[in-house]
């Protein structure tokens, strides 16, 4: 995308992250596909989160639909858990993240620390969500697909031959 397509982009997801309601019949989707582990971890997610989840597994089935396919329900309930990682972070983190990646990602690296103050501690968590949301499917019994979904949905290139991925890829960056 372009810098002004990125940054519109970015500000309609500000926005909208102000509709934190998820639909009553997305909720039952959600609690029928989900085992009660991972059921605990989408609850986890703040309400903006939750919503983000539920609109990115909306788009993989659009995406999938759109090709002909189904997408699997290891892909749908990635698509709901793909951010646990990231875990409760305030706006102003989000904003900060956003702008220093935009600026140079090595900015982000560059700040981002595990162990320092909250914005810094924040920064490092978005950074390492996939990694960390990986940890977390693991620990409540995800399967190894999901996991794996999880952990690779940030990577710079797709391994060659996953079809499901890069429609995680695409409905993440649409929700």
């Amino acid at each position: 995308r372009s810098p002004l397509a990125r940054a519109i982009y970015r500000a309609g997801q500000f926005f909208r992250g102000f509709v934190t309601a998820v639909d009553p019949d997305d909720a039952r989707a959600v609690a029928a596909l989900l085992s009660p582990a991972e059921l605990q971890l989408f609850l986890g997610q703040r309400p903006r989160d939750r919503r983000h989840a539920v609109l990115t597994m909306r788009h993989v089935e659009r995406i999938a639909t759109a090709e002909g396919s189904t997408p699997s329900d290891e892909l749908r309930t990635a698509a709901l858990l793909h951010d646990i990682g990231k875990g409760t972070l305030h706006v102003e983190d989000r904003i900060l993240y956003v702008l220093l990646e935009a600026i140079s990602p090595t900015l982000v690296d560059r700040f981002a620390d595990e162990h320092a103050s909250r914005p810094r501690r924040a920064l490092w968590r978005l950074r390492h969500h996939s990694s960390l949301g990986a940890a977390q499917l693991t620990a409540a019994g995800s399967t190894p697909r999901v996991i794996d979904l999880v952990s690779t949905h940030h990577l710079p290139a797709t391994p060659e031959g996953d079809r499901e991925l890069p429609w995680l890829l695409a409905a993440d960056e649409s929700a």
